[in-house]
C-alpha cells in the first residue's frame, strides 16, 4: 500500500500584478507581531533596482503604513555573509516582516537573514533537515526570475565563505508565508537569465518525478511542470514580451518548488551545488549542463518514468526519448560547457566527494557513490554526448 504526506506550508498568489498586494500582506503579517514597530526589510535583487513596478511594490507597503528598509547587497550563490549583514539590518530596524522580490539566491538570503535575526548564532547550526527552533520573522517572497521556486520551498541553500560549501537547511518554519507570483515582474527578465533557471525549475520538476521520495499527489505537480517548460521555454527565451509564455514558466518554476518541497531533488543537485560553491557558477547554468548526463545514468532505472517524462514533453512514450529531448533543449539554449565555466580536471574527484556527502544524494533513483559522480564529470568536461553506451 502506498503511503505519503504531502503539505505547502507557503499561501500562494499567483497571477499577473499579485505582486502589489505586498502592502496589504505585509501589514496583516505586521498586526500579528505583538510590541514590534510596522518595519519591513526589503531584500532586493541589484539588478531589479531600477525596475518600474518595484517602485508600485515599495509604495504598496508605505501606503499600508509599513516603513521600509532595503538591503540589495544580495549575490549570485548567496553567501553567509551576506546573510548575517542582512540579519544585522532586520534587528537594527526592527523590522517584524521581511519581503524578499528577487531570484532564488535574493529569496534565500532573506530566510537565511530571518532566521539568524530570531535565533542568532552561525548558517552552519541550522544545516540539514529540521533544525529550526521554532517560528522565525515572517517573510513575503515575490520572485522574480521563473526557476529556483525558492517561494515554495522550506529549504535556503547559502554558501558557508569559510569551508566554500553549499549548506542546505530546511524545516518548515523557513518557508515563506505568502509568496506573490507574479508573472508581470519576468517580462523584462533577459533570454540568458530566462534560459537557465528555466531549465533550473526542469531540473527540479524531473528530479523530484522520478527520486525515491516522489509520491502520487507530488507527481501530479512534477509532470505538469514538466510540461510547462517544454510548451514554453523556448517562447520565453526567444519572446520575452510574450505574457502567457511567462505566465507558462511562472506557474512551472512554482510547480518544481512544490514538488521539491514534498519529495527531493537528486544527484544533478547534488553535483551543482558543490561546483556553484567552489566556482560560483550559475546554478541553473550548472543544473542544465549537467541533468541530461544524469537522465542517461539514470534511464535504464527509471524506464517507466522515463516515458512519463517523454510525453510530458510531446514526445513517444519511450525512456531514451526523455533523454533525447533535453538534449535537444539544451542544444537550442545553448548553453556553454563546462570548461568555459572555470570547471579542472583536477578538481573532479573533489566535486564528486562533495556530491556523494550532499544530503539529497539518498534520494537518487538509484544509489550513487563518488565513482558514479566522477564518472559523469568525466563525460560532461570532455564533451562527450550524454547516453548509455
Amino acid at each position: 500500500m502506498t503511503s505519503f504526506a504531502f503539505s505547502i506550508p507557503t499561501r500562494i498568489q499567483f497571477g499577473p500584478g499579485v505582486s502589489r498586494q505586498a502592502g496589504a500582506e505585509a501589514k496583516l503579517l505586521a498586526s500579528n507581531a505583538l510590541g514590534s514597530k510596522h518595519c519591513t526589510l526589503v531584500v532586493i535583487d541589484p539588478a531589479i533596482q531600477s525596475a518600474t513596478w518595484l517602485n508600485e511594490i515599495l509604495r504598496s507597503l508605505e501606503e499600508n503604513g509599513l516603513q521600509v528598509s532595503l538591503f540589495s547587497d544580495v549575490e549570485p550563490n548567496p553567501k553567509d555573509v551576506k546573510v548575517y549583514a542582512a540579519a544585522a539590518q532586520l534587528q537594527r530596524d526592527a523590522a517584524c516582516v521581511v519581503v524578499a522580490i528577487g531570484g532564488g539566491s535574493t529569496i534565500d538570503t532573506a530566510k537565511g537573514a530571518a532566521l539568524i535575526a530570531s535565533y542568532g548564532g552561525k548558517v552552519s547550526d541550522y544545516a540539514g533537515w529540521q533544525k529550526v527552533p521554532g517560528p522565525v520573522i515572517p517573510l513575503i517572497a515575490i520572485p522574480t526570475t521563473a526557476g529556483s521556486g525558492s517561494e515554495a520551498t522550506c529549504w535556503a541553500v547559502i554558501t558557508d565563505t569559510v569551508f566554500h560549501a553549499k549548506l542546505a537547511i530546511g524545516d518548515r518554519n523557513l518557508a515563506a508565508a505568502v509568496a506573490l507570483v507574479d508573472p508581470l515582474v519576468t517580462l523584462s527578465l533577459p533570454s540568458g537569465i530566462t534560459a537557465a533557471t528555466g531549465m533550473d525549475a526542469l531540473t527540479h520538476s524531473i528530479e523530484a518525478y522520478i527520486c525515491v521520495l516522489a509520491s502520487p499527489v507530488n507527481d501530479l505537480f512534477a509532470l505538469e511542470s514538466i510540461r510547462l517548460v517544454a510548451a514554453n521555454l523556448l517562447k520565453a527565451v526567444a519572446q520575452g514580451q510574450d505574457l502567457a509564455a511567462r505566465e507558462a514558466m511562472m506557474l512551472a518554476s512554482t510547480l518544481g518548488g512544490v514538488a521539491i518541497n514534498n519529495a527531493d531533488v537528486a544527484g544533478v543537485h547534488c553535483l551543482s551545488e558543490g561546483m556553484g560553491s567552489l566556482y560560483d557558477a550559475p546554478h541553473g547554468l550548472l543544473n542544465a549542463i549537467l541533468l541530461p548526463y544524469f537522465m542517461a545514468f539514470w534511464q535504464g532505472s527509471c524506464q517507466e518514468r522515463f516515458a512519463h517524462i517523454a510525453e510530458a514533453f510531446g514526445a513517444p512514450p519511450r525512456p531514451e526519448e526523455a533523454v533525447k529531448q533535453v538534449v535537444e533543449l539544451n542544444s537550442r539554449l545553448n548553453f556553454p560547457a563546462l570548461p568555459a565555466l572555470g570547471v579542472k580536471r583536477e578538481h573532479l574527484p573533489a566535486l564528486a566527494a562533495l556530491a556523494e556527502a550532499n544530503v539529497s544524494n539518498s534520494s537518487n533513483p538509484v544509489p550513487m557513490i563518488k565513482a558514479d559522480y566522477l564518472e559523469i564529470l568525466e563525460r560532461a568536461l570532455s564533451g562527450q554526448a550524454p547516453g548509455i553506451e
